[in-house]
């Protein structure tokens, strides 16, 4: 379980390996996964025969990453929607080992079927940076759920010590995370997201609660699903909370910032990870921009293969100021929310800082509605506090469009909406749409 030889650590021989022993690693477990997934998952095979590739031509993690084909979110739906099958060929084990299916968010698109075991290697993730975060065995913690399906597999941390105190990821919530925060004292808060931020702000006004004295008990939130806002992290940083963000390692399990706030860690032990030309397949070096590639490690049930997630990220694999020795990334953004607006590039992170400088805006809240990759103007849909309109919608969103056009060098065009429009869409907001 946990780190014996330092206290800082969940396993401190796993956190700190170096990046000889990392390597190693992963090359022993490509080996082992190579031909396992070869023979049982019917979407891989087709790929690799397609593309010529046989297990017997993978001897070295070298030969992986130099011959292996890439698959992607649209290769698996393909596969999915032309066999009928509900796995999208991804399947390797049948009951009991594979439990169910779970779907992406789908606000990139179709939601892809990612086959799950009883128990994911998301939890050995988590369990590592909780425990990174002040969480020890016997704390409870707070696990605001999003779906019915994390709370059938709660005992899953019993292993930990850890106790989770399971809420459901509602506005309508709020009262009740209050009250468990006072009573169980909980280490952490497994996680909050713009939505559920903006409701607990509004329970706060309406009730006079003292956020600092009902959540002091917590050394650090988890934030996750999409950028956080300048304004947002002021808000709940104003609560006395320290901020770790999060977001998904491609589908295969999370990424979390450590206590140095210098990017995000993902465990290369349980993922490898790769850092390629988002337009080819040639490593890109550290701190440049590149796409996420992953291939799953630890998982027997449905293992993503050199999986492109369209993530564009800068990455370091140079040791942490914590002390871990996993790589390190920071997201810039999707490939495909990438917009091109007369020559120039837009995405939904430039618009974040922009969005602070008017007082009705300032909870981040826009989406992107995009046509095709390269037009003329760029259509926002932008959520506003009413209770702060000083003069009409209509001067508001021509002083936004003039604004964020001299800024970006463009032309904007605005459509507002109330800030409660967007926040149905539920715990993350899609920030490109079509319109």
């Amino acid at each position: 379980m946990s780190g014996l030889n330092d206290d800082r650590y969940f396993d401190t021989d796993v956190e700190t390996m170096s990046r000889e022993q990392i390597e190693k690693l992963q090359e022993a477990r490509i080996l082992q996964l190579v031909p396992y997934v070869y023979q049982r998952s019917p979407l891989i095979r087709a790929v690799w025969e397609e593309a010529g590739v046989t297990p017997s031509d993978i001897r070295s993690l070298a030969d992986f990453k130099a011959r292996v084909p890439f698959i992607d979110k649209d290769t698996i739906r393909q596969y999915r929607d032309r066999h009928g099958d509900p796995f999208g060929g991804l399947a390797c084990a049948t009951a009991p080992h594979l439990r169910g299916v779970g779907f992406t968010s789908g606000t990139t698109g179709d939601p892809t079927p990612l086959p799950r075991a009883d128990e994911h290697i998301t939890l050995t993730a988590l369990k590592r940076e909780l425990w990174h975060i002040g969480v020890r065995s016997g704390d409870y913690f707070t696990y605001a759920l999003f779906t019915f399906r994390e709370g059938v597999n709660a005992d899953k941390w019993l292993d930990s010590g850890f106790r989770p105190a399971l809420i459901q990821h509602l506005p309508s919530e709020v009262p009740h995370l209050i009250e468990i925060s006072r009573r169980l004292r909980p280490k952490a808060l497994f996680m909050i997201s713009t939505p559920l931020i903006m409701a607990i702000d509004q329970h706060q006004k309406i009730t006079g609660t003292d956020l600092r004295e009902a959540f002091s008990s917590y050394k650090g939130v988890v934030f996750g699903g999409e950028p956080m806002s300048p304004s947002l992290r002021i808000l709940v940083e104003s609560w006395g909370l320290e901020i770790f963000e999060l977001s998904s390692l491609g589908d295969i399990s999370t990424t979390m910032e450590c206590r140095a706030h210098d990017g995000m860690h993902a465990w290369e032990d349980l993922a490898l990870v790769e850092h390629l030309d988002p337009d080819g397949d040639q490593e890109v070096g550290d701190g440049a921009r590149g796409e996420l590639v992953v291939t799953a490690l630890a998982d027997d049930v449905a293992p993503l293969i050199r999986f492109r997630t369209d993530d564009l990220v800068s990455l370091t694999r140079a040791p942490c100021t914590c002390g871990r020795t996993h790589c390190r990334m920071k997201l810039l953004g999707r490939k495909s929310d990438e917009m091109i607006v007369q020559g120039r590039s837009v995405m939904p992170l430039d618009l974040f800082p922009l969005m602070q400088q008017f007082p009705e805006t300032q909870a981040g809240l826009f989406q992107i509605v995009k046509a095709q990759r390269e037009t003329e103007q760029l259509r926002l849909r932008v959520g506003y506090d009413a209770s702060l309109l000083k003069g009409s919608e209509n001067e508001l969103s021509e002083h936004i469009a003039r604004c964020l056009g001299t800024s970006l060098e463009i032309p904007v065009k605005v459509e507002l909406l109330r800030s409660e429009e967007l926040l149905k869409s539920g715990h993350k907001i899609p920030r490109v749409i079509k319109p």
